[in-house]
């Protein structure tokens, strides 16, 4: 029977944004099952206690199978599902933004000027400033044609034109729930199946904002900004929670 707190705490971080099946079923994969098959009735048990119908969850996978992410086959009566080569490509070039730790991120960053205001770059990697010019974390390639600049410092008034309001605010949110599933279940002793489903909740709610920006310092950012924090938040979390054994988390 899952306890009170975890109920609660699922429910908070679900209430973030809307829980779109097949992105569901890339958290579960990316978190849970990297590198190794995961069975219908593992994936059907989290999928349950999240609240998604098993309707939901083939179609889901229907989906994710026509676009060459996930490979199904059978054994005996049990499908088992994991990630195909281009899933694992995906999902590793997403692993720093998502897993890195807050002495590993937002280190450095470098502004460009590109040659007019026409070029579209994108968002994720590189923040707009003004129509021609942006900045970008250092590990970021310099487009072409664009010149590099180095900053000496950044102003504190730079957050306020980089920060979607939109952005801004479901951080803010975030980080509020964050904070209270911290709190919430610092003494609960949780079951497998309720640490990998509480994972998987996490890592979603976290994956749909970080993947959206660059990695930037914090002294980009307006005070406001609670990127950062939930960046820690998150690595904590997760590291409490640790990930569980696929072949414990059924039969719990």
């Amino acid at each position: 029977m899952p306890t009170d707190a975890h109920t609660q705490a699922i429910r908070a971080l679900a209430d973030l944004g809307p829980l779109r099946v097949w992105s569901v079923l890339v958290t579960v994969f990316g978190d849970l099952a990297p590198n190794d098959p995961l069975d219908g009735p593992t994936l059907s048990a989290i999928m349950s206690a999240i609240g998604i119908k098993p309707e939901a969850t083939r179609v889901a996978l229907h989906r994710l199978r026509s676009d060459g992410w996930i490979a199904s086959q059978k054994r005996g009566r049990t499908s088992l599902h994991s990630l195909t080569e281009q899933g694992r490509r995906d999902s590793e070039a997403a692993r720093p933004r998502i897993y890195g730790t807050p002495d590993q991120m937002g280190r450095g960053a470098y502004a460009l000027i590109m040659p007019d205001a026409g070029t579209a770059l994108d968002p994720a990697l590189y923040a707009q400033i003004t129509p021609r010019v942006y900045l970008a974390a250092d590990a970021t390639p310099l487009p072409d044609s664009a010149m590099q600049l180095a900053p000496m410092d950044l102003p504190p008034w730079l957050g306020a034109q980089l920060e979607p309001t939109a952005l801004r605010d479901a951080y803010k949110a975030l980080h509020a729930v964050l904070m209270d599933v911290d709190a919430e279940l610092r003494d609960v002793q949780l079951t497998p199946l309720e640490v990998a489903v509480l994972r998987v909740m996490i890592v979603h709610a976290w994956r749909r904002l970080t993947l959206r920006h660059p990695d930037l310092p914090r002294a980009s950012h307006s005070p406001d900004w609670r990127g950062h924090d939930c960046r820690a938040l998150v690595t904590g979390l997760l590291t409490r929670f640790a990930r569980p054994d696929l072949d414990v988390i059924k039969a719990a």
